[in-house]
């Protein structure tokens, strides 16, 4: 397994000066400390105060949050970073007006960031509030309407040391992973400072270590070996079927000097060695990630942000053992049979083929953030540079062994000469990408219901993909160069407001619109148009509908990437019923066409009371997509008839080889209807109950507190040694715990940005708990594809399928649910989906796909918000321990044919190998 190159310690050194450097900064009032933000003690000045008035970092324009999470929601999830974070709210950002996939445009204090780098490893404790917006919301951003928005807001000063080290491992066994992490942060007046690493390991999974029926499809290689038919011929030997009574089409090998009635006594029982052990169902690998970020206030009122950060991976798996098949003529001496037949055997001495794979990124980033006047402005700069290298093994080298086979001088059922693997084939891939986006927002003029404002964009990118693939000693390379330049704007015209009092009895209505035009060297000019509108006809309710028409070029990388083989790829063959053994082709496909996407969408989003933390959202979603650019899909009859170009097959009609790069399709057509709601409730604390007693009562509700944690009186505390920088002082603790229990929240009716209720307050939770659950449908209409004209139209609610797991199910739901109290928090996370089917080239061979539902657990303890616990033990303090099980019963897709008879392709450990995994996470804030 190839080790890391030094390049990864030596950019790890360069990111470390800026963490000494922050300890040399000038002293200051102490910054909130993770401990403490752990432990619920700045609770109060947590809570988000919802007044008329804008709220910090709030994003511009008059479309609120949908939904608002405050600390006490954050915490309420157990996770860890920004980006744990996202992925627990993927219910919340997922978007159907994509083509599939997209991440949500992330801000941070209502600003564009130079790269997700930026804040992916941000602790939670440091995050102050979350928004999550609609897709309207990143036009004024620049971004296309395409992907929903989340806006994380940091604490205005906050420093803590977070380490954390996990392991997992599949309750079925046979591998395991290990991760280790530490970050530093640091925010102040002066700016923030960022820097972590991460390392992590997982050990390779094999099909031995799994229940697997071996494959009988394919070539029956095996290390004693099988005698086959010549190439042509539809029986081994006439002599042979004669004496075993039946035609034989495979033959057991069962000593170095067989007789013909050897091969008799084993007709068509080939021997089969189980070759689970050689092949992997997850590579072992390892990674290394750094990440440095400062952000500083530079030329008096401009924010920037430098970002240096890399990913380095490596990762190893088995193909199987390579196999020779050898010709033996009937004159050989060592041949009984009177016709050519052909030896196949399995050979294990040099070990199984391998496939290994190198990964190398390293990105720079800058932003910088400013106003101009009434006008905000934001430039932003982004280098990524990605190098991919893979080496896989190829068969063995066989013109010595069969030459000396065909002269009748070496015997193909005894002992082998040692023999070497022909050359690996090899393949590099090395991306470059820069860009460079400047957006000013701002108001034009006046109007009676309010101001006209815009968004405007400029940017310029340039992307190189040079790609060098060798196989079978064939080079293929290709440079792909793109240079673009694009423009887009955005309005936003106000026709009715509450506020000014402009027919307000409509309530708020404004109109937007935008385009796009993107000039890219290879694909010409390419355009987008939309339009919409935002009404507000009750301050409870706001409906959102948009349109677009949009136009796309396919990626340097389905163009360009270079083209590798794998073999021994067991898929699914549905013209003939069955798993075989495949060559698998992957790469770049240059002659891609750019797509052209219309897109409706129709929203709303209703928050029925004042009190309660309670939304509910529902969208309709109708795209049509003209030469959609999608991966191959599965190997299906229609697809097969589509495409025959891309499927080899033997003599026999057996399939070997599938060609996987990606292709167009004419049309595709979809709509769905997602509807769903969040509830978040406070959940008053031991303590919290305590004091608010000790309050009602006319005592100090400080001193619940101060006993609970076995703080001293303030005019008690010990002054010999002062406390460490940014730790928590007994008093402070205490007047934090009794502020956040004597303050209440004031709710008022601004919203995010200001304009109505929306994303307005939440429960006061002043350090107690949280009980949160959400739960979100999705009901497919239409989901078809047109492959080209003149064929029918595929329909993947209905027996059609492009993918390996089934057509695309009706129906989706996704159940979010948390409850956290005193320091315990426990998360039940299920996913469900219908079942589906899909046709093969007869009836007998449909396959049927289950329903099926997946269960994920999670129980973690703060351990900072347990007094009984940290009284005596003060180090405890900023510790989480977590214990999380994914998959919590096991589950895998069934599939099954019309026979009942699960498919070996389709063995479930095959769809999923891991299975239930037990994660145990200990976390630690310094």
């Amino acid at each position: 397994m190839p080790r890391f190159p030094r390049t990864a310690t030596a950019l790890w050194l360069v990111l470390l000066p800026g963490a000494a450097l922050a300890q040399q900064a000038p002293p200051e009032p102490p910054e909130v400390t993770g401990a403490e933000v752990d432990a619920g003690e700045t609770e109060a000045a947590d809570e988000i105060v919802v007044t008329g008035a804008r709220e910090r970092g709030a994003v511009i324009g008059d479309v609120p949050p949908e939904q608002q999470l405050s600390p006490a929601d954050i915490r309420a999830y157990g996770v860890s970073s920004v980006a744990e974070l996202l992925e627990e709210l993927s219910p919340q950002t997922g978007s159907g007006r994509g083509r599939g996939g997209e991440a949500p445009v992330v801000l941070l204090e209502g600003r564009r960031i130079g790269s997700f780098r930026e804040i992916r490893e941000l602790p939670t404790e440091a995050i102050l509030r979350v928004d999550i917006l609609p897709e309207e919301v990143a036009l004024k951003y620049g971004y296309s309407a395409n992907q929903r928005v989340v806006n994380f807001v940091l604490r205005p000063r906050f420093r803590a040391i977070t380490v954390e080290v996990e392991g997992n491992a599949p309750t079925d066994g046979g591998t395991a992973s290990g991760e280790a992490e530490v970050n530093y942060l640091r925010i102040n007046r002066l700016g923030r400072l960022n820097v972590e690493l991460e390392v992590e390991a997982q050990s390779a999974l094999t099909e031995a270590e799994r229940d697997l029926v071996p494959d009988s499809g394919g070539s029956p290689f095996d290390l004693a070996g099988n005698v086959v038919a010549a190439r042509g011929a539809a029986e081994i030997d006439p002599a042979l079927s004669a004496l075993a009574g039946t035609r034989v089409t495979v033959a057991p090998v069962t000593s170095a000097t067989p007789g013909l009635a050897d091969f008799a006594a084993g007709a068509n029982i080939a021997n089969v060695t189980d070759v689970g052990a050689f092949r992997t169902l997850r590579p072992s690998s390892q990674s290394v990630r750094g990440n440095a970020v400062l952000a500083r206030t530079i030329f008096g009122d401009v924010a920037a942000t430098a970002t240096l950060g890399f990913d380095f991976g490596d990762s190893r798996a088995l193909l199987g053992l390579p196999g020779i098949d050898l010709s033996l003529p009937a004159t050989s001496p060592f041949s009984p049979f009177g016709t050519e037949v052909r030896v196949l055997r399995a050979i294990d001495a040099l070990g199984p083929l391998l496939r290994e794979t190198q990964s190398r990124e390293v990105e720079a980033a800058i932003s910088a953030n400013g106003n101009a006047g009434d006008w905000r402005w934001t430039l932003t700069g982004n280098y990524t540079r990605n190098q991919t290298d893979t080496e896989t093994d190829r068969s063995l080298d066989l013109a010595t062994l069969q030459a000396g086979v065909t002269a009748g001088g070496a015997n193909p059922f005894g002992a082998l000469p040692a023999l070497a693997l022909l050359p690996a084939d090899t393949a590099r891939s090395v991306s470059n990408v820069a860009r460079v986006d400047g957006v000013a927002n701002g108001d034009l003029f006046a109007l009676p219901a309010g101001d006209v404002s815009t968004s405007v964009r400029l940017g310029l990118r340039s992307q190189s993909l040079d790609s060098r693939s060798v196989r079978a000693g064939l080079v293929q390379t290709a440079d792909i160069g793109r240079r673009s330049a694009n423009a887009q704007v955005n309005l936003d015209l106000p026709i009715t407001s509450r506020r000014a009092g402009v027919l307000d009895a409509i309530g708020d209505l404004s109109l937007n619109a935008n385009a796009e035009v993107d000039r890219l060297s290879d694909f010409g000019t390419l355009t987008t148009l939309g339009y919409g509108l935002n009404w507000s006809p009750i301050r409870a309710l706001r409906l959102i509908a948009s349109v677009s028409h949009e136009e796309g070029a396919p990626s340097p990388q389905q163009v360009g990437n270079p083209v590798i083989q794998t073999p021994n790829v067991r898929v699914f063959d549905f013209v003939n019923g069955e798993t075989v053994d495949v060559t698998l082709v992957e790469g770049g496909n240059p002659g891609l066409r750019a797509d052209n996407r219309d897109v409706f969408k129709l929203g709303a989003n209703l928050r029925p009371f004042d009190d309660i933390d309670l939304s509910l959202r529902a969208d309709y979603t109708s795209s049509t997509i003209r030469d959609l650019i999608s991966g191959f899909p599965t190997a299906t009859a229609e697809i097969e008839a589509a495409f025959p170009d891309r499927f080899t097959r033997d003599p026999a009609g057996r399939l070997i080889e599938i060609d996987n790069r990606p292709v167009n399709f004419a049309r595709s057509e979809r709509s769905q209807i997602r509807y769903g709601f969040n509830l978040s409730l406070p959940i008053t604390g031991t303590l919290q109950r305590r004091a608010r007693e000790v309050r009602e009562a006319g005592g100090d509700p400080r001193a619940v507190y101060r006993e609970a944690y076995g703080l001293p009186e303030r005019g008690n505390r010990r002054r010999e040694q002062p406390p460490a920088e940014g730790a928590a002082t007994p008093e402070g603790q205490a007047r934090a715990a009794e502020t956040a229990e004597a303050e209440r929240p004031r709710r008022g009716r601004g919203g995010g940005g200001g304009f109505g209720r929306f994303g307005g307050g939440r429960g006061g939770a002043q350090g107690g708990g949280r009980f949160q659950f959400s739960a979100f449908h999705t009901v497919r209409l239409t989901e078809t594809i047109l492959i080209r004209d003149g064929l029918p139209e595929l329909d993947l609610l209905d027996g059609s399928a492009t993918g390996s797991r089934g057509g695309q199910p009706r129906h989706e739901v996704q159940l979010r649910t948390g409850f956290t109290k005193d320091g315990f928090g426990a998360r039940l996370n299920a996913d469900w989906q219908s079942g589906t089917r899909v046709d093969g080239g007869t009836p007998a061979e449909t396959l049927f796909f289950d329903d099926f539902a997946t269960f994920d657990l999670r129980l973690f303890a703060n351990l900072g918000q347990m007094p009984d616990l940290v009284r005596d033990n003060r180090w405890l303090r900023g510790t989480r321990v977590t214990l999380a099980v994914s998959n919590l019963f096991n589950a895998r897709l069934g599939v099954r044919d019309a026979a009942g008879v699960v498919p070996l392709g389709y063995q479930p450990a095959l769809l999923d190998p891991v299975g239930r995994s037990v994660r145990v996470e200990l976390r630690k804030l310094f």
